[in-house]
């Protein structure tokens, strides 16, 4: 392996004072050892920059006017000097070897243009899953594994398996690639250009599908992340509706921007309709309105399944009758012995 060849970590923050420092550590802890971390804070309001101050002899740290992570990402992509760009966000942690370990990857593999791993979940009590990736992502409950996702796989020196491929195929029926375990040469971003910040949290998975149309992409299948869980981030289960009409703007700009067969096409028209169902079950107990409106968009050209009759009904049904039958059928939470 060429160990001269420079990767450019990139970290979007805002007000993440509480766990900037743990990420940044974690990028001047790498095993690689050419790296440089480029810490972007867009518009913190917090004590960011005091508790960067004791670092900023080894990071380059740059302030920016608050504009969304994806600007603050494309700002640090545009900044970057090294062969190679990483993804890291400002509340979870890299291993000591992540680096090392993807560059392995990429020089066993030069047709590689993107690697990616999987990644471990943490919390404030301590770690939740020692590998999470299959469990995070929906598209693995369709009984999808890697064998089916990637064209090939070999194992590691160090006996770890290593799946390699074509995904965009894949990537249409949903995501699997966690961002912030990412690395691609750096000439991708010269050849797709920058995120698309109006999809504001679906713009990662626009993004990364953007690549796979023309890069080859490596998966690694070891934990090379700690993934932070908290109630306050963005991808909390408290943000559901919210993400899925991100997701769904995300998919309405894939159908319009990018080059797709017939398929293609067809598969992403059914995962917008599947993500609008989705949302209507979600919504039909508390707005029942919008519940109905995103049902109908969801049946425009398809026949009733007994799902969406389920889901209609639910939306139907006052909201006092669900809260009771849930209060009597569904069993207490118990605690202790």
């Amino acid at each position: 392996m060429d160990a001269h060849k420079k990767i450019s970590v990139v970290i979007p923050s805002y007000n993440a004072a509480d766990t900037i420092v743990e990420a940044v550590e974690s990028v001047l802890a790498q095993t690689w050892p050419a790296v440089e971390c480029l810490l972007i804070d867009d518009g913190s309001k917090d004590h960011t920059a005091e508790v960067l101050k004791p670092y900023l002899d080894r990071i380059r740290y740059i302030k920016k006017e608050n504009g969304g992570f994806a600007s603050a990402r494309n700002l640090g992509m545009k900044m970057a000097t090294g062969d190679y760009i990483a993804w890291l966000d400002a509340d979870d942690i890299f291993e000591p070897d992540k680096l090392e370990k993807q560059m392995a990857f990429f020089d066993a593999l030069p047709t590689l243009g993107l690697v990616c791993s999987d990644f471990s979940l943490f919390d404030q009590s301590g770690e939740i899953s020692a590998k999470a990736n299959q469990s995070y992502y929906g598209i693995f409950e369709r009984g999808i594994g890697y064998g089916d996702i990637f064209e090939q796989a070999i194992k590691a020196r160090d006996g770890v398996d290593c799946w390699h491929g074509q995904v965009f195929d894949s990537l249409l029926l949903g995501n699997f690639i966690h961002p912030p375990t990412v690395v691609f040469r750096r000439c991708i971003f010269e050849d797709v250009g920058p995120q698309t910040e109006y999809l504001v949290n679906a713009t990662d998975y626009e993004y990364l599908t953007r690549i796979s149309q023309k890069h080859e992409v490596g998966f690694i299948d070891a934990p090379l992340l700690r993934y932070r869980i908290s109630d306050t981030q963005s991808s909390s289960p408290a943000n559901f509706a919210k993400n899925t009409r991100y997701n769904e703007m995300a998919i309405r700009h894939m159908l319009a921007n990018f080059m797709l067969s017939d398929a293609q096409r067809a598969q992403l028209s059914t995962r917008l309709s599947q993500m609008r169902m989705a949302l209507a079950r979600h919504l039909a107990e508390g707005n029942k309105l919008v519940a109905l409106k995103y049902f109908f968009m969801s049946q425009a050209g398809h026949l009733p399944t007994l799902n969406s009759l389920i889901v209609f009904a639910k939306i139907l049904t006052p909201s006092v009758l669900i809260a009771w039958r849930r209060n009597k059928y569904v069993a207490p939470v118990k605690h202790g012995f």
